[in-house]
């Protein structure tokens, strides 16, 4: 290989940019590469020739108060208490909480709780992760992860999209510090301009405040969804405390349990066994609607070979690429996109009305294919679950994501390091049971649920197209054009 061609190589490889010297001297005096890579630079001169042309002001002096409710603490979890959220869970569409704390054991721990019309920035792990706070959040313990952001709601929306385009996400990642966990703090967010553009700033602030309303009517059809589970199935709430574990209170704070034999089902893991997959086998016995397995509502359960997965940068040469990160997720966050020209494309396409479920990793998680995911391409840790035509999808998602359905997927779970499902024999997954209602009853359930999704996409795709219209206008305006 000649030297020319050598050195063209390494240059792919490696950024190599110029920076103005006062840029170092200005704020903290960071000498770390990655708070000089050319995103940040590309952000830094588009808004300074934005700044030519409109005033900008700092993001501090647009917000009414920016914080975090904590640093470096130790959370007191336990088996009673107020709910509890993490940063991740608060990006999901309808958070479950996992854990508990006692809030007498935390200091201002009002200050954890948020309202709706927060944003949330996630400061570690994932940098910059933003979210709009429903009303739906009100009722938790927010981790002290993410930033608090409290803002006039006439700016809400811009700010949350500006924060949200490429140029706001470069600006809020390119102080992070640290080794194995990167971390921000609230006053490295203070100096990040913010372009005031009247016209521009109410349209989009409208189109970000109807998304929110979308989102939180979706979250709200599907509370609904979830009570009539209870309501029309005629099914008790599940709750842990009603299961009689071995050895009285002290079996209960380690959950012990005894399993006969006959029982073991040539499993010996414990997952398998909880004494709550009893209970719910008795509640659905119970009921006056028929006892039947999921293998017996649906056409297949299958998931794509593994393949590899050729990225593209440019979207229109490629397919939107949902993993499994992203079932949960109230909009779906940093989303690739596979090569459309990709062999054997079409096996990994999902359809519409397809339930999907996690098989590895975080196991259970339900999905659904709406409209808007038809077409989309997704990972083959994805299980696609094909209902049949005279059954309600909807239905099926709504019973499969209650407490009687999630219980008995994690039942079904098995591994070591990494929790699996279903990888080679999708028998497990068809041997959940369900209760099959009247037609009428599906539909009534099934409809919010598909409702709910639809709601949520409708809401996504508004603001992404709020967010490409503000890039561009700051493009337009950069170049002079406006």
């Amino acid at each position: 290989m000649v030297k020319k061609e050598r050195d063209d190589m390494m240059m792919e490889c490696v950024q190599i940019v110029d920076v103005p010297v006062h840029w170092v001297h200005e704020g903290e005096k960071r000498l770390d590469a990655g708070f000089y890579g050319q995103d940040v630079i590309k952000a830094r001169v588009l808004l300074e020739k934005v700044s030519q042309h409109v005033k900008t002001e700092r993001l501090i002096d647009l917000v009414d108060d920016m914080f975090m409710p904590a640093l470096k603490i130790t959370i007191p979890f336990y088996d009673r208490g107020e709910d509890y959220l993490t940063q991740s869970e608060v990006e999901f569409f309808l958070p479950k909480a996992r854990k508990k704390v006692n809030v007498n054991k935390i200091e201002n721990i009002d200050r954890w709780r948020v309202k709706s019309g927060y944003l949330l920035i996630s400061q570690s792990g994932t940098i910059g992760r933003i979210t709009i706070a429903t009303k739906y959040l009100e009722q938790f313990i927010i981790s002290p992860n993410p930033i608090r952001v409290i803002i006039n709601e006439n700016l809400i929306g811009y700010i949350y999209a500006f924060l949200s385009s490429w140029i706001g996400q470069a600006l809020i990642k390119s102080p992070q510090y640290g080794i194995t966990v990167k971390h921000i703090l609230p006053h490295h967010l203070y100096n990040i301009p913010i372009p005031r553009i009247p016209d521009l700033e109410e349209e989009i602030n409208q189109k970000i405040l109807e998304a929110h309303k979308l989102r939180e009517e979706a979250q709200k059809l599907l509370l609904k969804a979830e009570e009539m589970i209870y309501s029309e199935l005629g099914l008790p709430k599940i709750d842990e405390d009603d299961v009689e574990y071995f050895g009285g209170e002290l079996g209960r704070l380690v959950k012990a349990f005894e399993v006969k034999t006959s029982e073991l089902d040539y499993r010996l893991d414990a997952s398998y066994h909880v004494p709550i997959l009893r209970k719910i086998k008795e509640y659905l016995s119970s009921s006056r609607y028929r006892l039947t397995r999921l293998g017996g509502v649906i056409d297949g359960i299958f998931i794509p070979t593994r393949f590899k997965r050729p990225y593209v940068k440019n979207p229109d040469n490629g397919l939107p690429f949902l993993q499994g990160a992203h079932i949960p997720m109230i909009k779906p966050m940093d989303v690739k996109y596979i090569w459309k020209g990709m062999k054997n494309i079409e096996k990994i396409l999902l359809k519409k009305h397809w339930v999907l479920m996690t098989r590895s990793g975080t196991v259970g998680r339900i999905g659904f294919v709406s409209d808007y995911l038809d077409g989309w391409t997704a990972s083959e840790h994805i299980l696609r679950i094909v209902i049949k035509d005279e059954i309600n999808a909807g239905y099926i998602v709504a019973f499969l994501n209650s407490p009687y359905g999630e219980h008995q997927i994690k039942g079904k779970k098995y591994g070591a390091v990494v929790d699996e499902i279903a990888e080679q024999d999708t028998s497990l997954i068809e041997a959940i049971d369900i209760l099959l209602p009247d037609k009428n009853i599906q539909d009534k359930i099934g409809s919010l649920v598909i409702e709910a999704y639809n709601k949520k996409d409708k809401a996504n795709q508004i603001e992404e197209e709020a967010i490409k219209e503000l890039e561009q206008t700051l493009m337009k305006i950069a170049e002079g054009q406006k």
